[in-house]
Order: structure tokens, then C-alpha cells, then sequence
């Protein structure tokens, strides 16, 4: 995820956010060139509750 985010700046975008570690979550931003923000996260499944 962090090499999509340096891929995405250098390619001319912004970092939107800090990276935001919660030990079963992760998730990092970014702003493209038309100004849309992205914000790729990922899970732990086994952090998800099932019925």
C-alpha cells in the first residue's frame, strides 16, 4: 500500500494523509492530480466479527 501511495506522488499527486496503524487496520492516503482523495486501507479478517 505505501508503494502505491510513493508511486502516486511521484507520478505528481499529494500525500492526503499519515499512514494510520491500529494493528489490525491499516490504511494510507492520497490526492490525485484532479484532486479526488484516495484512502486504501486493509483488514485482518480475522479482526471482523461473525455471526
Amino acid at each position: 500500500m505505501n508503494e502505491m501511495v510513493h508511486k502516486a506522488v511521484a507520478a505528481g499527486g499529494t500525500i492526503y494523509n499519515e499512514p494510520q496503524d491500529h494493528g489490525f487496520m491499516y490504511g494510507h492516503g492520497f490526492q490525485d492530480l484532479d484532486g479526488h482523495i484516495w484512502e486504501p486501507i486493509y483488514m485482518e479478517s480475522s479482526a471482523v466479527k461473525q455471526d
